[in-house]
């Protein structure tokens, strides 16, 4: 991990290391690595978050988030067999670049969603305004 430039500590049995302004979790069981990341769910956004994060999975192969009630949060997770370190360090950096573009998609599709909500509430004022006049 540190020869591609990522930093790591340990807790509880995860790896933690920074990644786009996020922390990531390296977690293995079962012969399964997984990298992993949370994003905290604003209650005025938590719709559109959703409806983004399911846009991300059908627009990503191996990304797949998931909304997680009890942390009030969002996972992104990217997960692959792994049975040697060999294969992780493959896994690795495959697994950072599917993560980013989950991430793109899922900012393209906020901002997407954000300025249709924007118009639509513009779109109300507008109207109202009209009839006010």
């Amino acid at each position: 991990m540190m020869e591609d430039g990522y930093y790591p500590s340990f807790d509880n049995g995860y790896i933690l290391f920074d990644f786009e302004d996020n922390t990531a979790v390296v977690e293995y069981e079962e012969n399964i690595l997984s990298v992993r990341l949370f994003f905290t769910i604003d209650a005025e956004d938590a719709d559109a978050l959703i409806k983004a994060s399911n846009n991300t999975m059908t627009g990503s192969l191996m990304v797949k988030p998931a909304v997680m009630e009890k942390t009030g949060s969002i996972m992104f997770s990217c997960e692959m067999m792994c049975d040697t370190r060999r294969q992780f360090r493959k896994f690795f950096p495959r697994s950072l670049n599917y993560l980013k573009e989950a991430l793109e998609i899922h900012k393209v599709e906020m901002q997407r969603l954000m300025t249709a909500a924007t118009s639509e509430s513009f779109g109300t004022v507008h109207k109202t305004s009209i009839l006010h006049s």
